[in-house]
């Protein structure tokens, strides 16, 4: 939404990341603060006068953009996640306020924040005095917000009322969280002194983010969507968005991580059996840990009449939930996303939900 002609953006992110015309895959969310900086020189060498960076809590804390100088610093939200890593939801928060609150060695001139979050309405009472703040959300008392919400399986549409006027938005991206989204964009470029008319345009044609909501092809009757989601707030979100959308029944593929928060694992098997009305639990970079082990932590005070099954092998869930579907039915396959291979034992097993569910979706086409 930031580029124009003759400018290009820097990116750098969880997917990718863009030195203008040049795009290298990610290998971390935030870089360490050399390859960071050497990123950023890329960028300056490239054209780009500015850059979008996603910052994440394990950079803030091992000091990755210690002293970087934001002019917008934006906070979507806080579910529960790497409390492997930080312990609890008060530790995760103080992690992620420091790039609000001048901990991280420099302030931002504006703080976008979701005020609809109870952790951003506490963002905002706790910001210094010398912060702008801008807020999105449905709520009346955001600066940027939407109105007349309306989600469809092809987008979403909705008024959007904010300090440039009054604005009809049409997003192809599905579900409401991508809504909040596009209002964080939104307040974000307004911040940057960009124009929100043009951004609302070029919403519309907006093609998404690779593993986000992204379906799969393949002359099936049925629709499959790949999906990053691997926390219990995202997977609630995501199948709550995606049974507003079918007709027929809503399957489910999805794991929990190994070496990775084990607290939320039966949280997460617990979402999927409410939401879904069949599940196919598997593997999901499984790391150093037994499959077995995980499976184990998943099925504790799991109800004995919950329709989940137990497949290691992803591809073969993948199969199995494929041959469930009819027609209008959906099926979900979370947790990787864009990813594209399974960490096993210390290696790097090539693994793309989105290659595989396509060369599944080609087979049983040729086989019908």
């Amino acid at each position: 939404l930031m580029e124009r002609p003759g400018r290009p953006v820097g990116l750098i992110g969880t997917v990718r990341y863009h030195l203008g015309d040049r795009e290298i895959p990610s290998f971390k969310t935030t870089p360490e603060s050399s390859d960071l900086f050497a990123l950023l020189r890329g960028m300056l060498a490239a054209g780009c006068s500015e850059a979008v960076m996603e910052v994440s809590s394990h950079g803030i804390h091992q000091a990755r953009v210690a002293g970087l100088g934001l002019e917008v610093a934006a906070f979507l939200n806080l579910t529960r996640d790497h409390l492997d890593y930080h312990g609890n939801m008060e530790s995760y928060f103080r992690e992620k306020r420091k790039i609000f609150n001048g901990a991280n060695g420099s302030l931002p001139k504006i703080a976008v924040i979701n005020g609809d979050c109870p952790y951003g309405r506490r963002l905002i009472e706790e910001l210094p005095p010398q912060v702008q703040v801008l807020s999105f959300g449905l709520e009346d008392d955001n600066h940027f917000r939407a109105k007349n919400l309306s989600l469809q399986s092809g987008g979403s549409e909705f008024i959007l009322e904010a300090p440039a006027g009054t604005m009809v938005v049409t997003s192809p991206l599905i579900g409401s969280y991508n809504v909040m989204n596009v209002l964080a964009s939104f307040a974000i470029l307004h911040a940057l002194g960009h124009s929100v008319p043009d951004a609302v345009r070029k919403v519309g044609a907006f093609e998404g983010v690779d593993g986000r909501m992204e379906t799969v092809e393949g002359g099936q009757s049925y629709q499959v969507v790949v999906d990053y989601a691997h926390t219990p707030d995202a997977l609630r979100n995501a199948l709550g968005m995606l049974r507003e959308c079918t007709e027929g029944k809503l399957h489910l593929v999805f794991g929990c991580g190994g070496d990775r928060d084990k607290g939320k694992r039966l949280e997460m098997t617990k979402v999927a059996c409410a939401g879904a009305d069949k599940v196919w639990a598997t593997a999901d970079n499984p790391r150093t840990e037994s499959q077995t082990n995980i499976f184990r932590d998943m099925r504790k005070g799991l109800s004995k009449g919950a329709k989940i099954s137990f497949v290691e092998d992803r591809r073969r869930a993948i199969s199995l939930a494929l041959d469930a579907a009819q027609a209008k039915d959906i099926v979900l396959i979370a947790g990787k996303g864009h990813e594209t291979f399974q960490e096993v034992q210390y290696t790097a097993i090539p693994f793309d939900d989105r290659l595989v569910a396509g060369e599944l979706l080609a087979a049983k086409l040729l086989s019908a």
